[in-house]
């Protein structure tokens, strides 16, 4: 087969040379299965493992608060709701970390979703702020202003990660997150 014409002589076709240059590797390379690429992907299942084990440890910790709180019904209920919800959280991160090392590179719904769950968290902790100092300014405490302006901070930031989750809907993003396209086909999107 005849080179192209503007092909050097002696040269070869970009996939087949090697892409490191004075020993230093591509991120191809590294991508290949390299030591390297074996030590990080140990790392993130390592960090994987940990946001397991933390989300187990919050879940049965407020499970336990919630039964055995010598304090009133609305405090340890609302002190349960944070941990299911910082659980959640930790899952979300733990999942987003797990399709990463699937290959599927950085996927950012999971983290839209994070956003809009911690917003509602901080909601959540400035509502029952507010609720127990009904009245009486606590000493040391935020002013009820800057406690209101937290409130519509957080419900701003829920309307706009809502609305960008909204604008990705008619994305093919859960193909990712089930399984891989065959090698050298690209997944619609």
């Amino acid at each position: 087969m005849p080179d192209a014409p503007d092909a050097l002589p002696g040269s070869q076709p970009p996939d087949a040379r090697g892409s490191s240059v004075g020993g230093v590797f591509s991120w191809p390379e590294i991508r290949r299965g390299t030591p390297l690429r074996v030590l990080i992907d140990l790392l993130q299942y390592g960090v994987a493992i940990v946001l397991l084990v933390l989300a187990a440890v919050v879940l049965v910790r407020s499970f336990i608060g919630f039964f055995t709180s010598q304090d009133d019904y609305t405090t340890s209920l609302i002190s349960a709701v944070d941990g299911v919800l910082v659980v959640i959280i930790l899952v979300d991160i733990m999942r987003t970390v797990l399709t990463h090392l699937e290959g599927w590179g950085f996927p950012y719904r999971p983290f839209l979703v994070i956003g809009i769950i911690a917003a509602v968290r901080d909601i959540l902790a400035v509502s029952t702020r507010l609720t127990f100092s009904a009245g009486a300014q606590p000493s040391g405490g935020p002013p009820i202003s800057q406690s209101l302006f937290e409130l519509g901070t957080n419900a701003g930031v829920i309307l706009v990660l809502a609305v960008a989750l909204f604008l990705t809907r008619g994305q093919d993003v859960d193909a990712e997150t089930e399984s891989s396209p065959p090698p050298g086909r690209i997944s619609p999107r």
